[in-house]
């Protein structure tokens, strides 16, 4: 993954005080390109001076780094060029391993992050690790500080070399890779950060204080770039692929454009999109009254998507997810569903970001979907016919955010759903802002929102949120209040999972971010919220609790979790309105431990428990994860995890007006083998398979009261339910020339469902195998940019 967790985590503290000075490094101009071959042997090396004096950001915030560091700046009408010459004393004990493309891993690593608008706003940052592995990230300020996002990929040239004296590295980035406006300036925000791994060290060459939120706005500046223009940015990528599922072939093609609309704005179209090689979701039995929540994995959807994130009421993946409308409610008595839809087909999807050099952010984002039928089939007369699940649909989503003072911000976001054919119509606007004071001490963030949803008339939902937030010193804290009537719902095209609440919240977290006696660093946090619905006006509950993480001189981890929750009224479980469960007061405990995760071979150990303190519920879980690294190219992971909630009580059925819950047993077990074997910085394979195996056991069956009690209702009998989920995901991923790739893939999965428990595991391992869903496919994908054949058709 791209945001590698040492680094981002010392970037997230949310401290703040004055910043040091900034230092300056020149770019020097070049009439001939540079050989990118990481042996900076050319003349004009020894024509400028180089960044130097590095500063560690851990484990000693501001010290000398460990290691010294040169890094040379140059560039010509097309290109930056970067050199670097990361020395080491020990070149043999580099942290030097083969990972995929965007996967840091365990290894060392250099990176430059550029701010051409010099504004600590937004960042462009290029990593290498010593195996020559690219790693592109954005980083942009929020709410939360400076987040790093991987979900940005450019198209640029790199290679290392590891010799005697360190490693070496050469980049060439090119400005059509980056958004910058004809009248920039010619002093651009820059930083250089290097990892020493065996260290487990962080460095900077210009100083970012942990004690400042944020670290954008530290950086130094690269000056001394004068005279260049933002190229033409326009590229296309088509594809061509081919599936084999079901003993047929299946054929599709589409491409994916990119077009620079002016130095700031960027559009970003997919005709026919493809996403039948996208990693598989993690299936599970949900008994909650909440619809599960799955990662956005579709490339589309995770680039350059930062700015749609404002105000929480943005959710991807209702765009080309199951039809809205259901298939068994159109059926006569003597008609099944035979065959139903599980997605929508997209046709094309845009979107338009990006930010100007006043602190204006603008994005829209649009997506299409074609009509989706299922087939109900007359058992009786043996006829089939299609009805409609979902017409034609357009998504939209429509942003503008402004950067204000001292890294504050305030947006406005809409999001729409229009079906075509249909009355129904959904409409959210929301906006967010953060407001800081100049020593940036004190955050005041607000969120508030309107839903208007509905057929002929229009249902009016509100919701809205306020916190202060100190955060200068060792130790911070803060006040929150959050509000959601019980007609809010953003649903459509986000995700919510409760409205008809009000909750409060407080905490106070204390760090220390020194190494001394046997730790590297200390942190925790205490927290109380307390609860209540909004109609009916009722308690709902109080809880608090506290978490402690300590991190040990030799890289192990400790993590302690733990509170408390009182008697609650659990209006959510009832899935009736109005209706609510007494839900007892219960405690519980979580406790993870970690081994040193650079080493060849580590584990992660997390386990926890819950008890009522009235009733006989209660529940433990134990994961253990193993990760295994066998020489420069191969790693494997297993995780194994086993989850057991005995004598529970939860919803079962509906009986008219009665309410029906029952106690029960219900355990879970997933196993996830994980594989990668990485034959260059441009070729890997990779396997993901995973096992999900979940039961409920029913002992007894009881009524619920209005007072939220429970009667038993010992002459009432129902179903268990026994649950198996597996799939595997295989890739071989070759990128033969920038930007371009093919893939080949194999995917397999299967479920079932039954209501009576099994208990053997591997019966339900091969129940779960029995009716697999084989997909082989091959996809190619060749990047053509504008600027690249242009200079080809000129030579």
């Amino acid at each position: 993954m791209k945001l590698f967790t040492g680094f981002a985590a010392c970037m997230l503290i949310s401290v703040t005080i004055l910043a040091s000075p900034k230092k300056n490094v020149e770019a020097l101009r070049i009439q001939t390109p540079l050989t990118i071959d990481a042996i900076l042997d050319e003349a004009v090396y020894s024509q400028v001076a180089p960044a130097t004096d590095f500063t560690q950001l851990q484990p000693y915030n501001g010290k000398p780094s460990a290691q010294p560091s040169k890094v040379w700046f140059f560039y010509d009408e097309n290109a930056i060029y970067v050199g670097a010459m990361l020395y080491d004393s020990a070149p043999d004990s580099i942290f030097n391993f083969l990972t995929e493309r965007d996967n840091i891993g365990t290894s060392d690593y250099v990176g430059v992050y550029l701010d051409p608008y010099n504004q600590g706003q937004l960042s462009y940052g290029f990593f290498l690790t010593p195996a020559g592995v690219q790693v592109d990230i954005k980083a942009i300020k929020t709410s939360d500080g400076d987040n790093e996002t991987s979900s940005w990929d450019a198209v640029w040239e790199s290679k290392t070399r590891v010799t005697d004296q360190g490693w070496m590295a050469e980049l060439r980035i090119p400005f059509a890779a980056l958004r910058f406006s004809e009248n920039a300036s010619t002093e651009w925000g820059m930083n250089i950060f290097r990892n020493i791994r065996r260290y487990n060290s962080n460095n900077s060459w210009n100083n970012v204080d942990r004690n400042i939120s944020g670290f954008i706005h530290q950086e130094g500046t690269l000056s001394g770039l004068h005279n260049i223009k933002p190229p033409i940015r326009l590229s296309i990528s088509p594809y061509v692929a081919t599936y084999f599922e079901k003993n047929k072939f299946l054929y599709k093609g589409g491409l994916d454009l990119k077009y620079g609309i002016n130095e700031s704005f960027t559009l970003d179209m997919m005709l026919i999109p493809d996403f039948g090689q996208v990693q598989s979701d993690d299936q599970e039995l949900n008994l909650s009254p909440y619809e599960l929540y799955y990662n956005e994995k579709r490339q589309f959807f995770t680039e350059g998507t930062e700015l749609f994130d404002r105000a929480g009421i943005f959710y991807s993946r209702r765009i080309g997810a199951a039809p809205k409308f259901s298939a068994n409610s159109m059926k006569t008595e003597d008609e099944i569903v035979t065959i139903n839809p599980s997605e929508t087909q997209l046709v094309n999807a845009t979107k338009i970001s990006g930010r100007t050099s006043s602190g204006w952010g603008i994005g829209m984002l649009n997506a299409m979907s074609l009509p989706s039928y299922a087939t109900l089939t007359d058992t009786v007369q043996n006829k089939d016919r299609n009805v409609q699940v979902q017409p034609f649909t357009n998504y939209n989503v429509s942003v503008v955010d402004k950067s204000l003072k001292y890294n504050s911000y305030v947006s406005l976001i809409n999001t729409n759903v229009t079906m075509f054919g249909n009355p129904f119509r959904a409409n959210v606007t929301a906006t967010e802002f953060v407001l800081r004071n100049k020593k940036m001490t004190w955050a005041l963030t607000g969120k508030g929102g309107i839903s208007l949803r509905g057929n002929s008339s229009l249902q009016a939902g509100y919701a809205g949120y306020l916190g202060l937030d100190k955060n200068k010193g060792s130790v911070h804290f803060g006040v929150s209040q959050s509000f959601f009537d019980d007609r809010i719902n953003f649903n459509d095209l986000g995700y919510l999972q409760r409205n008809n609440e009000l909750v409060s919240n407080a905490y106070v977290y204390y760090q220390h971010t020194e190494p001394f006696w046997i730790f590297r660093e200390v942190s925790g946090n205490v927290w109380s919220d307390y609860g209540r619905m909004y109609n009916p006006w009722a308690f709902s509950k109080v809880e608090g609790g506290f978490n402690l993480n300590l991190n040990f001189k030799n890289n192990y981890n400790f993590y302690w979790g733990s509170g408390v929750q009182g008697d609650s009224h659990d209006y959510y479980e009832t899935r009736t309105k109005g209706r609510f469960y007494k839900s007892p007061s219960h405690y519980w405990h979580d406790f993870e431990f970690n081994t040193d995760w650079r080493k060849p071979l580590s584990f992660t150990l997390d386990l926890g428990g819950n008890k009522r303190f009235e009733t006989e519920e209660y529940g433990y879980y134990v994961e253990l994860g193993m990760d295994l690294r066998i020489g420069q190219h191969l790693n494997m992971s297993l995780n194994a995890n086993v989850s057991n909630q005995l004598d529970e009580y939860g919803f079962y059925a509906k009986e008219g007006a009665d309410i029906l819950f029952s106690k029960r047993d219900v355990n879970s077990l997933t196993n996830v083998l994980e594989a990668s074997y990485v034959i260059n910085n441009k070729m890997s394979i990779n396997l993901r398979a995973r096992h999900y195996w979940s039961s409920a056991l029913n002992k007894t069956y009881e009524l619920l009261q209005p007072d939220g009690s429970l009667i038993i209702q010992p002459i009432y009998s129902g179903r268990n339910q026994n649950y198996n989920a597996f799939s595997v995901d295989s890739y071989f991923r070759w990128v033969f020339a920038p930007g371009s790739e093919m893939v080949a893939a194999w995917k397999n999965g299967g479920e079932d469902f039954q209501y009576d428990v099994v208990d053997s595991y591997a019966e339900n391992l091969k129940q779960s195998m029995e009716h697999p869903m084989n997909s082989f496919s091959l996809k190619l994908l060749y990047y053509i940019d504008y600027n690249t054949l242009k200079n080809k058709l000129k030579k």
